[in-house]
């Protein structure tokens, strides 16, 4: 009878484990995505780089 329930636990612990496994990797997948639509959407977003000689400081002394 010890051998069937131990049995029993064990089933139900490696269930449980693989369904933390499932939803830690659901999770991550949820993660990434949200970083690459992020990133996506900061590069679409961007403005252009300012032309030659805009947005630099020149400190000039006569």
């Amino acid at each position: 009878m010890t051998s069937i329930a131990t049995q029993a636990v064990q089933m139900q612990a490696g269930s449980f484990a693989q369904s933390v496994g499932t939803a830690v990797a659901r999770q991550q997948i949820d993660a990434q995505k949200s970083v690459a639509a992020l990133v996506a959407q900061t590069a679409a977003t961007a403005s252009p780089p300012a032309p030659p000689g805009q947005g630099q400081l020149l400190d000039i002394k006569a």
